[in-house]
């Protein structure tokens, strides 16, 4: 990447990063509740760099790495909690606030408060959640501003974390289709391939291949799928009996609602979820231009979901028919209003 490039990080804020983790020798590595491909591939990509720098990293995440990840480099080493808590810097990544790293927050509240905290992060919010904030609402995904701070920084770059940041490139942006896909992000991409990332291996198991179970998931999806507004609104569910009759399972990642946003005259498409918990239902939500699904998702849930423009989620304290019913009747004013 040029280093002349306007998009770059300062580099006073690289230095400020730097001074946190040099002095640092053991370090964990948070990854949001529900993760996806771009918080997963940023942990583990910045563990293996670190580690080339002979730091001891933990990546952590309070759910385990979605199945479609598991040909990850390192995915197994991902621990479910703190343990004993012995780090002496804590890198959060892809969020912005400490309550979206889930149980680990509530578990570990009294640590995490004090902790020295490097927060690594691309979402819009209120600006972060460390000592040292490194966020910028321009990147693609995380991974972005990390191949960012590994060239400004001249950190390693394995080959296995390339594969891992290259994971949350592609990802973030359903493989360089969003409009959040930017000359900056390919040239990012174009580093991480230089190191030995190929991008065919990401993308086969993420978006090519799936179980026959989960054909039959995403079948029943579309089969009892509603539409509003002309088309423009669609909207489907799952329940747990939707996972007994197909035999999915609830980590296995569908892309239901971007299937849905797929189908033709669609601006916003939301699939709900309600498993083992009946008074909760979470929603994923894709969008069109000029609606932004992390703005509506924020609003939708008192604040507690978010994501991307045309990409987000959230989680609603009520059960599914209830939800459904709310959100849909709220969107449908959206759609009407625009």
């Amino acid at each position: 990447m040029s280093q002349n490039n306007t998009q770059h990080i300062d580099a006073g804020l690289v230095q400020q990063v730097m001074d946190l983790i040099v002095p640092a020798r053991r370090i964990a590595l948070l990854a949001h509740e529900g993760p996806d491909g771009d918080c997963i591939g940023s942990a583990l990509g910045m563990a293996f760099m670190l580690q080339d720098m002979d730091k001891i990293c933990v990546p952590v995440c309070a759910d385990p790495p979605p199945k479609y990840l598991t040909f990850l480099p390192g995915v197994e080493t991902f621990a479910l909690d703190l343990g004993d808590e012995a780090f002496d810097l804590v890198i959060a990544l892809d969020a912005g606030e400490l309550y979206r790293y889930g149980q680990l927050y509530e578990k570990h509240r009294a640590f995490l408060d004090k902790a020295r905290i490097l927060n690594i992060d691309h979402h819009l919010g209120k600006g972060g959640c460390g000592q040292v904030n490194l966020v910028d609402t321009n990147a693609a995904a995380t991974a972005e501003m990390l191949v960012l701070l590994q060239q400004q920084a001249n950190l390693p770059m394995p080959r296995e974390a390339a594969i891992c940041l290259l994971t949350g490139l592609i990802t973030d942006t359903n493989s360089f289709q969003f409009t959040n896909t930017t000359p900056r992000s390919l040239e990012a991409a174009a580093v991480l391939l230089k190191h030995g990332a190929i991008p065919e291996k990401i993308a086969q198991p993420i978006y090519r291949e799936r179980s026959l179970a989960l054909a039959r998931f995403q079948a029943t999806i579309i089969n009892q799928a509603n539409t509003s507004c002309e088309g423009r609104l669609i909207w489907s569910w799952a329940n747990d009996e939707t996972l007994a009759k197909t035999g999915v399972t609830p980590d296995q990642e569908d892309n239901t609602s971007g299937m849905l946003r797929d189908i033709q005259g669609v601006q916003i498409a939301v699939a709900f979820k309600s498993y083992e918990q009946p008074q909760i239902t979470r929603m994923s939500m894709r969008s069109a231009d000029p609606y932004n699904a992390a703005e509506l998702c924020k609003r939708l849930s008192n604040g507690l979901g978010g994501g991307h423009a045309r990409a987000a989620g959230a989680t609603l304290h009520m059960p599914l028919q209830e939800a459904m019913t709310f959100v849909v009747a709220e969107l449908e004013k959206v759609l009407l209003d625009g």
